[in-house]
């Protein structure tokens, strides 16, 4: 799931994925590693408990992929990705 909101100098979208084992997590959306740029990820818990900034961890590597290899492992959790598409995407 994706929204994108616009109005801002780039365009910013946020997708909820679910989280998984350290390594790539893929998204669908559009997130392209080639301009866009991660504002924040969070690891975010079904009940709510857990809803800590991973954002340090997290690049993007691809076209729909963000990855963490040796950071927070996320499984059974969710994590809300925030992004700023490219200057003119």
């Amino acid at each position: 799931m994706a929204v994108t909101l616009e109005g801002l100098p780039r365009a910013v979208a946020v997708a909820v994925v679910p989280g998984g084992a350290v390594g790539a997590h893929a998204l669908q959306a559009d997130l392209d590693a080639a301009g866009d740029a991660l504002i924040s990820v969070r690891h975010v818990s079904a009940d709510l408990g857990t809803n800590d900034d991973l954002t340090a961890e997290f690049s993007i590597t691809g076209y729909n992929e963000i990855d963490n290899t040796g950071g927070t492992d996320t499984t059974d959790d969710y994590l809300v990705v925030t992004y700023a598409k490219a200057a003119g995407a």
